[in-house]
C-alpha cells in the first residue's frame, strides 16, 4: 500500500466532497477514440443531419483517430492537442503532400471541442483540455462572392432556354439555399398570392439522395415572390406539363418544380458542377451557386431593407447572424454614421 492512513483519509474526504458537489469523475481507461465512437453513435445523431454526421465520421477516422485516438481520454491535455494541430498544419494531408488548410484544422478543432464537452457532461472528464490549448485555429473570413447587376443579367441571359435557368432564377430572386431550391414542389408555391413555403430540403450523402425537413424553425419560412419570378414560374409550369405530355409521362408524384428532364430530383453536387460550367461560359467563373444567395441578401441590405426582414427571408437563426456575415459588404456605413453625428453636433453648436 502507498501513502499513510492520514493521506488516505484526506483523499477519501476529497472524493466525498466531489461526489457531494457533483464534480466527481471516476477513473476510466477509455481512449479518445472510444469516446469519439460513442459520441458518433449515441450523441451526434440526435443533433446532426445525415450529411453532417457523415462529415463528423470522416474527421474522426481520418484525423483524430490516427493521431490521438489511442491516448487515454483522461490523459489528453492541452499540449497534446497543440501538438496535434501543429502536425495537421504541416503534415495533415492523407496523400502526404503537406498540411491541411486552416479552415479544415478549424473544423477538426470544433468537432473535438464538441466531443470533449460531451465527455465532461458524461462525467468522463472533470474539465475539457481545450481550456489549456494555446494554438486554437484561426481563419480569415472567406471573401463572399457577389454578382453585380450587370453580371447577374449576363448570367441569366446566357442560361435562358437551358434547364438550369429556372432554379438559378429562383435562387437569385429569393436567396434560397441549393437544397431548398431543388426540393421545392408546386404545392409549396402559391402563384396567386406570390409566396412560397420552404418546408423541405434535398440532402446528398454517400448513401444517396434524401429529402428532410429544414434544420431549424427559422429555415422553415414563407418567402414573398417578385412579380417577374411569378410570371416565369407560370410559364415554366406550362412548359413542364407540355414536356411530360410529349414524353408520355404520367402524373408527377413528387410534384417537383425543378426536376431533371425525366422527372427525377436533381442531385446537388452534379447540379453545382453544371452551374459552375455555365457560369464560366457566361463570363462569371468567380461565383458558385451559393453565391446567388449571397448576391440576393447583399442586394437587399444595400437597398435599405431592414436587417430583421432580410434575416427572416434568408432563414438565418437571427439578425445578428446576417450582420456578422454581410455587414462588411455594406459601403458607406461609417460615412453615414459620421454624417448623422455631424448634423446633430451642428444643430447643438448653433444653439
Amino acid at each position: 500500500m502507498r501513502g499513510t492512513k492520514k493521506e488516505a483519509e484526506a483523499e477519501l474526504s476529497r472524493r466525498l466532497n466531489q461526489v457531494e458537489e457533483g464534480s466527481y469523475v471516476e477513473k476510466t481507461a477509455a481512449t479518445v477514440d472510444e469516446y469519439c465512437q460513442h459520441w458518433l453513435k449515441t450523441i451526434a445523431p440526435a443533433k446532426a443531419s445525415a450529411k453532417t454526421l457523415e462529415r463528423y465520421r470522416e474527421i474522426v477516422d481520418q484525423h483524430i483517430k490516427p493521431r490521438i485516438g489511442a491516448t487515454a481520454l483522461q490523459k489528453l491535455d492541452g499540449p497534446k492537442i497543440d501538438t496535434l494541430y501543429g502536425t495537421l498544419r504541416t503534415a495533415g494531408r492523407r496523400d502526404g503532400k503537406g498540411g491541411l488548410s486552416p479552415q479544415t484544422v478549424l473544423h477538426i478543432h470544433r468537432l473535438l471541442s464538441q466531443i470533449l464537452a460531451s465527455a465532461v457532461k458524461a462525467r468522463k472528464l472533470r474539465s475539457s483540455p481545450m481550456e489549456a490549448v494555446q494554438t486554437t485555429p484561426k481563419v480569415r473570413k472567406e471573401e463572399i462572392q457577389v454578382l453585380d447587376d450587370k453580371e447577374l443579367a449576363g448570367l441569366l441571359k446566357h442560361l435562358k432556354g437551358r434547364s438550369i435557368y429556372m432554379p438559378v432564377l429562383m435562387a437569385a430572386a429569393t436567396g434560397m439555399r441549393r437544397g431548398e431550391v431543388l426540393a421545392l414542389r408546386w404545392k409549396d408555391i402559391d402563384l396567386n398570392r406570390a409566396t412560397l413555403q420552404v418546408v423541405q430540403v434535398v440532402e446528398e450523402t454517400k448513401a444517396g439522395i434524401a429529402i428532410k425537413e429544414p434544420k431549424t424553425d427559422r429555415s422553415r419560412r414563407t418567402i414573398a415572390l417578385p412579380a417577374k419570378l411569378v410570371a416565369e414560374l407560370r410559364r415554366h409550369r406550362k412548359e413542364l406539363a407540355e414536356h411530360r405530355l410529349k414524353l408520355g409521362m404520367g402524373k408527377d408524384e413528387q410534384d417537383l418544380a425543378f426536376p431533371t428532364w425525366d422527372g427525377r430530383i436533381r442531385t446537388p453536387r452534379p447540379f453545382s458542377k453544371e452551374f459552375a460550367r455555365e457560369a464560366e461560359n457566361a463570363g462569371v467563373p468567380h461565383v458558385t451557386f451559393h453565391g446567388l444567395r449571397h448576391t440576393h441578401i447583399t442586394h437587399l441590405l444595400r437597398s435599405g431593407v431592414p436587417v430583421h426582414v432580410v434575416s427572416a427571408r434568408a432563414g438565418h437563426a437571427n439578425p445578428s447572424v446576417t450582420l456578422n456575415i454581410y455587414a462588411h459588404l455594406l459601403p458607406g456605413q461609417q460615412e453615414g454614421a459620421a454624417a448623422v453625428v455631424d448634423a446633430a453636433l451642428t444643430a447643438a453648436l448653433q444653439e
